[in-house]
């Protein structure tokens, strides 16, 4: 006799002993777990880059507009100066004019020209081209046209420079003479070819590839790497880039697209406010996260080290333990083909081991009985496999079979392996059925349902050798994804139907099945004579024979007008169902019918009779009543709720709605039972929850708040979507709770703005500095741009208080607070830290001469006029202590620059007030 061990080593070096399996095992959990874990978290650090990337790139594109916002404003301050000093000096004519202005050279530090036009167009003055004076015409220019006409500045469209060819844009501002009129009009002109306007921002580059570009809401190019593309369409030479169409349409924020060379990107888009350019940021996808790549590689190799050496140590630890065991394995193997079975000669350790060998000593010496059990209950269980149920096929959502029980096999002919995978249609629908049944199927795969679903049906199915097999057909769709699969219960009815057919010409078997059936079945001839009732009909009236009686005589005086018009109908040729109590003098006088009476119709299309069928439906008139009752006490109470309450079904559709709906939308519930949500909150309102209601119907329950306006008001509201399930767990529509939060929320908006507004002087009071000052300084690192902080006092404010009052006091604060504010931009902060205290902020500074040039010009709106408290002028002055802090600072805090400001003003007081001093 062989031996069973070397038969089992002979299965060859394919077949893994348990050491060697469990080594494998540990290493590939240790693989798993280690590649599980890092794909886990390089799948949140990709999602969150992502995030943090596209986050970064529009601070930036952020940061780009607002600096470009800054220097426009810095040149229409500058143009508004030198427009005011000639104002002052009322200049005329060239003569006066070309001197004066090459005289202003900062002027060209900030423009690429400067030109002075009269009131007609003509060039009067020049900085670059005197050549031009008097020769050239300027009264046709659209922003030439715009500034007479609006009596101010303007910024123009990208142009092309009549004398010159290049692409520039504009900056006018209006001279006026003494009595206001405008006599001339300074153009400021920038060349977009050049980066004397843009600087720095146009070289900033997104990785290594990425770059900055520039257009307008006409989606013409003011500034690109390729500076032929400037004042041409962005779309001129070909291609098509989706994300600048989004942008140029209004779209802000980020994206990602492909563009015209192909290249897929990330795109960030931000308009600017003085004028519709729209700032635009490219970076390259592939660069974004090259760095992600790489670490991802190194930790999958990382992971594989690791799991190689856990197999190592997993190996040599498993091969000391298992030795025992591996002994009574090769027993084991030695006994499996043995008549009788020979107990191990060895002694059993006490552990587990032991218990083993010990069991199955135990267990062999049983096992002749309980095999020969065994093999008769695999029989028996294997007989009753083979010829139980129907076959069932499983249908994936590419129409292919994805399961096939061994009722399909008997029954089609194909093997389960033949048959996995391949297409339903080809495998088991004969050929004239094919096109059909794959029109179908593709309906259903999308939508879930068909003429077979939820229904059975007979059909004919192919078998393998080609013949065609009778089956009833029971389909149930499952949506899984986006698309639907089926089960699909099959059972051949080939023996079923033979017997229909002799069931059929067998007049006693249809008395049976009628017998059978739960209702009372007559048919009545055209006489209204019966000629047939079933043994529920025979049973209603005990004792009484009906074949050859007429129907008046089975009903008695009272019943028989009630039942007599419906049987005229059906002897017309119609179908008719009514409902009626059982007969006074019948064994369901207490019962609720449902009563059809069906015509039969002879081969010429007469009508010979009809059958009448009666259902019991009194438990169903006694649940539909109880509902109507429920019905009505939850209407009294929703009602009543000082919220609107609705019920929406899988389709959206109202299928009820309380009494609130007339305070919230001016209609009456009845009105909108079966209308979708969108058709009664109208498209606008219906976009903004749309997304809710739909993750309601996925089985999600929100809370969500949200701003509808009613009357004429803007209404706040609490909304509660929970979601409803059927017994199965799917759910079948949604309940809505909508609750009127409008005056909480109008409190909390207040309490807000009282926290942050000093109520004095109604500037932002040291809640809010603490609040803006770290974005300020966040702003100022990204940028590159200086920021100066000044802090402010009113010179001798303690002798005013002491002598004139704390309300003379209130007065001078509030007047210095706007004068203060007059004094500096719109987009600067001005701070009442306490007392007569203040702070301001300046952003967006190119050196420290700006920061002085505002600090002098507040400590003269200060100085004069004087101010007039309570009829007595006071002669106010203040003293300002400036930190000047650029991106090349070293790091602080908002605290440490205020204390170093603070310095500074208690140097500017120390050397005689009414001054300023800059920290050192």
């Amino acid at each position: 006799m062989t031996n069973p061990s070397a038969r089992w080593r002979a299965l060859g070096p394919l077949h893994l002993d348990l050491r060697t399996r469990l080594t494998l095992s540990v290493m590939l959990i240790a693989l798993l777990s280690t590649l599980g874990v890092a794909a886990g978290a390089f799948f949140y650090i990709r999602n969150n880059t992502l995030e943090v990337i596209a986050s970064d790139q529009m601070q930036r594109t952020v940061a780009i507009a607002e600096a470009i916002d800054q220097k426009f404003i810095s040149r229409r301050v500058l143009l508004k100066a030198f427009a005011e000093s000639l104002e002052a000096q009322q200049l005329r004519g060239t003569a006066q004019l070309q001197p004066f202005l090459l005289r202003h050279t900062a002027l060209m530090e900030v423009f690429d020209n400067v030109a002075v036009l009269d009131r007609t167009g003509n060039l009067v003055a020049n900085y670059l081209g005197l050549e031009a004076l008097g020769k050239l015409n300027l009264a046709d220019r659209p922003y030439f046209i715009e500034t007479l006409a609006s009596d101010k500045g303007v910024i123009s469209q990208p142009v092309r420079n009549r004398s010159r060819g290049v692409a520039q844009v504009l900056m006018t501002q209006p001279v006026h003479d003494a009595s206001g009129n405008i006599v001339y009009v300074i153009n400021g002109q920038i060349t977009l070819e050049k980066p004397n306007f843009l600087g720095e921002l146009a070289g900033l580059k997104f990785g290594k590839t990425g770059y900055v570009f520039i257009t307008n809401t006409n989606g013409i190019v003011i500034d690109s790497p390729r500076k032929g593309r400037i004042l041409k369409h962005f779309d001129a030479e070909g291609g098509h880039n989706e994300a600048t169409t989004l942008a140029v349409a209004g779209f802000e924020g980020t994206t990602d697209a492909v563009n015209r060379l192909g290249v897929h990107a990330l795109y960030a888009f931000k308009q600017t406010r003085q004028t519709n350019w729209i700032i635009g940021t490219h970076y390259p996808y592939n660069e974004a996260f090259a760095d992600l790549r790489r670490v991802e590689q190194l930790t999958s190799m990382g992971a594989l080290a690791l799991s190689l050496l856990v197999g190592g140590l997993a190996l040599l630890l498993l091969r000391r333990q298992l030795a025992p065991l591996g002994r009574l394995h090769e027993h084991m193997l030695a006994t499996q083909a043995a008549a009788r079975y020979v107990p191990l000669q060895a002694e059993y350790p006490p552990d587990e081991l032991g218990d083993l060998a010990r069991s199955f000593d135990l267990l062999m010496t049983e096992r002749q009985s309980a095999r020969e059990q065994l093999e008769a209950s695999e029989n028996y269980l294997r007989e009753v496999l083979r010829h139980a149920g129907d076959a069932f096929v499983a249908i994936d959502g590419q129409a292919r079979i994805s399961e096939w029980n061994h009722q399909a096999e008997v029954i089609f002919g194909h093997s389960r392996e033949q048959a996995m995978g391949q297409s339903l249609t080809e495998l088991m629908v004969p050929a004239a059925m094919r096109p059909g049944c794959q029109a179908g199927m593709a309906e259903f795969l999308h939508s879930g349902v068909g003429p077979l679903v939820g229904k059975r049906r007979e059909i004919d199915a192919l078998h393998r050798d080609g013949h065609t097999i009778p089956v009833e057909l029971s389909i149930a769709a499952m949506k899984v994804g986006d698309h639907f699969i089926a089960h699909a219960f099959l059972r051949d009815i080939s023996e079923r139907q033979a017997a229909e057919e002799r069931i059929a010409a067998s007049g006693k078997l249809l008395q049976d099945i009628a017998d059978n059936m739960p209702s009372l079945v007559a048919r009545l001839d055209s006489s209204m004579r019966y000629t047939f009732v079933n043994a529920h009909f025979q049973k209603a009236f005990p004792g009484r024979s009906f074949i050859g009686k007429a129907m008046q005589e089975v009903y008695d005086e009272a019943e028989f007008p009630i039942v007599e018009p419906w049987a005229r109908k059906a002897l017309s040729g119609e179908r008719v169902t009514f409902e009626k109590q059982g007969a006074m003098h019948s064994s369901y006088s207490e019962t609720r019918f449902e009563i059809t009476y069906i015509p039969d119709w002879d081969a010429d299309g007469r009508v010979r009779g009809f059958f009448s069928m009666s259902f019991d439906i009194t438990e169903r008139k006694r649940v539909e009543n109880a509902i109507a009752a429920n019905e009505a006490k939850l209407r009294g109470i929703t009602d009543n709720l000082p919220a609107l309450v609705a019920h929406l079904d899988a389709d959206q559709r109202f299928t009820f709605v309380n009494g609130e709906v007339r305070e919230w939308w001016g209609k009456e519930p009845a009105s909108l039972i079966g209308h979708t949500m969108r058709e009664v909150v109208g498209e606008m309102f219906y976009a903004r929850v749309q997304p809710m209601l739909q993750r309601a119907l996925a089985g999600e329950r929100l809370e969500f708040e949200s701003q509808r306006t009613v009357d004429g008001a803007l209404r706040d509201a609490h909304s509660i979507f929970v979601p409803e399930f059927d017994a199965e767990g799917a759910v079948v529509g949604v309940f809505v709770m909508t609750i009127n939060i409008t005056e909480l929320k109008t409190a909390q908006r207040k309490l807000a703005l009282q926290a942050r507004v000093d109520s004095l002087t109604q500037l932002a009071n040291r809640v809010a500095f603490n609040e803006a000052m770290p974005l300020m300084l966040a702003r100022s690192k990204r940028s590159g741009d200086a920021l100066a902080v000044m802090y402010l006092d009113i010179d001798h404010f303690k002798a005013i208080n002491d002598s004139l009052g704390h309300a003379a006091g209130d007065e001078v604060l509030c007047e210095f607070a706007r004068r203060l504010e007059a004094s500096v931009r719109t987009t600067d902060l001005v701070v009442r830290l306490a007392g007569d205290e203040f702070v301001v902020v300046l952003e967006n500074l190119s050196g420290p001469e700006v920061a002085s040039a505002v600090a002098q010009k507040i400590v003269v709106q200060v100085a004069r006029p004087v101010f007039n408290v309570h009829d007595q002028p006071l002669s106010i002055t203040t003293s300002i202590g400036i930190l000047f802090h650029s991106h090349t600072s070293p790091p602080t805090t908002p605290a440490e620059l205020l204390a170093r400001a603070d310095g500074a003003l208690y140097a500017a007081k120390a050397a005689g007030r009414n001054r300023f001093e800059f920290a050192a």
